[in-house]
């Protein structure tokens, strides 16, 4: 029995990573926005940069994590993604700032898919929840990202120290990271035997036919899909948006704004540690209609709040409703196909990761025709379709 402790703790230190250097840029936003006079619209438009860089790295990382290892494209991606996420905060103009946040949303998405590639792998070879655990430590490091930001911010250091500081740090610690995660060849050597999962994969694999065997998968894939979608699409919106509403809406100042990230992201952090536990003993379908109707809810209130501190308590809420719908859903697909790596994530990616950039550009047209407080109201409203979605696809599933 070999012990896959160490190539845990590995990932998951990629996964802190990873969503520290992503949160670290998150409180630069109304920054940005302020710098270049943008309206928000135009904020929209160069978010939607980053989405476009997401939709097209999705039809390759799967296959590359497959094909050449997840560990390697952890490796190398990492190593642009460290530096892409540095650049949108110091572009002199609306095109330079478009093309780095395209080369931001393309590098994180493939760093995203092999990590998450490489987590389901562990998963399997562990033979226990962890993917839950694993987006913890990513909301983990968020916290910790925003934290840095907030306290930054306070202190009389120049604000433009900030990402090449904490970015160069995070990039060494990726390089030491990486080098013992678990190579995809290990898990293929271990799981080569048939398995409960292989045989229901084996089942469907003779109702659709060899040459079906893709397109079936993708249409089986897809319920997950689309609830991924609807969750990515709140998170998104909150994690570039909810800052941009608190200093715009609220006159929170850019202090009080990443504090109300780093509390969304707290929330959602202690969330997904314990979702592993949840899941175990109320049951994937319970813990997905709650998480729905809490992100609700908690989006709800971030629309109405009267002052920033209520929009706290909405960011806290929709933290812990958002926290555990993705991981639970990649999860559930790799069991339930018997497929691990970067298969089950590119076919989800797909619609539900594309989410996370497609939110904020479109949630930004709203924001421009009728304001930020609709646009969060419509946000709210779209998180609860989860609901119908499960009792309509994933009832006999999860």
């Amino acid at each position: 029995m070999h012990d896959y402790t160490q190539a845990h703790n590995r990932v998951r230190a990629i996964f802190f990573l990873h969503g520290a250097a992503f949160s670290s840029w998150v409180p630069h936003i109304p920054l940005v926005q302020e710098r270049l006079n943008l309206g928000h619209d135009d904020l929209g438009g160069i978010l939607l940069a980053a989405a476009i860089g997401v939709l097209s790295v999705m039809p390759i990382a799967g296959r590359l994590s497959d094909r050449f290892g997840s560990e390697r494209v952890v490796r190398y991606s990492g190593l642009f993604y460290f530096i892409a996420v540095g650049l949108p905060a110091y572009m002199p103009s609306y095109l330079s700032i478009t093309i780095a946040m395209f080369a931001l949303g393309f590098s994180g998405a493939f760093l995203d898919v092999a990590m998450n590639a490489n987590g389901l792998n562990v998963e399997r070879l562990r033979k226990r929840s962890i993917m839950s655990g694993l987006h913890g430590f990513w909301s983990l490091g968020g916290f910790a990202g925003a934290g840095v930001a907030a306290a930054w911010f306070a202190l009389p250091i120049p604000v433009t120290a900030h990402l090449p500081v904490v970015l160069t740090l995070f990039l060494i610690a990726h390089i030491v990271a990486q080098a013992g995660l678990i190579p995809d060849a290990v898990f293929h050597a271990q799981t080569s035997a048939p398995c409960a999962a292989d045989t229901r994969q084996s089942d469907v694999d003779l109702k659709a036919g060899k040459s079906g065997k893709q397109r079936s998968l993708i249409v089986f894939l897809l319920p997950f899909g689309v609830c991924a979608f609807i969750g990515q699409f709140g998170e998104g919106v909150i994690t570039d948006w909810a800052t941009v509403f608190m200093t715009r809406e609220l006159s929170s100042g850019a202090t009080m704004a990443a504090v109300g990230f780093a509390i969304y992201s707290c929330a959602m952090a202690a969330t997904r540690l314990s979702g592993d536990m949840l899941v175990m003993k109320f049951g994937r379908a319970r813990i997905l209609l709650t998480s729905s109707i809490l992100a609700s809810t908690g989006t709800f209130i971030i629309a109405f709040a009267p002052h920033f501190v209520v929009a706290w308590i909405g960011c806290a809420i929709a933290g812990m409703g958002l926290a555990v719908i993705l991981p639970l859903l990649l999860s559930a697909a790799s069991q339930s196909t018997g497929k691990g790596g970067g298969t089950v994530v590119s076919i989800i990616a797909a619609t539900g990761y594309s989410a996370i950039m497609a939110g904020p550009p479109v949630i930004g047209a709203i924001g421009a025709a009728f304001g930020l407080v609709i646009a969060f109201t419509v946000t709210a409203s779209f998180l609860a379709l989860i609901i119908p979605a499960y009792l309509l696809s994933l009832r006999k599933v999860l």
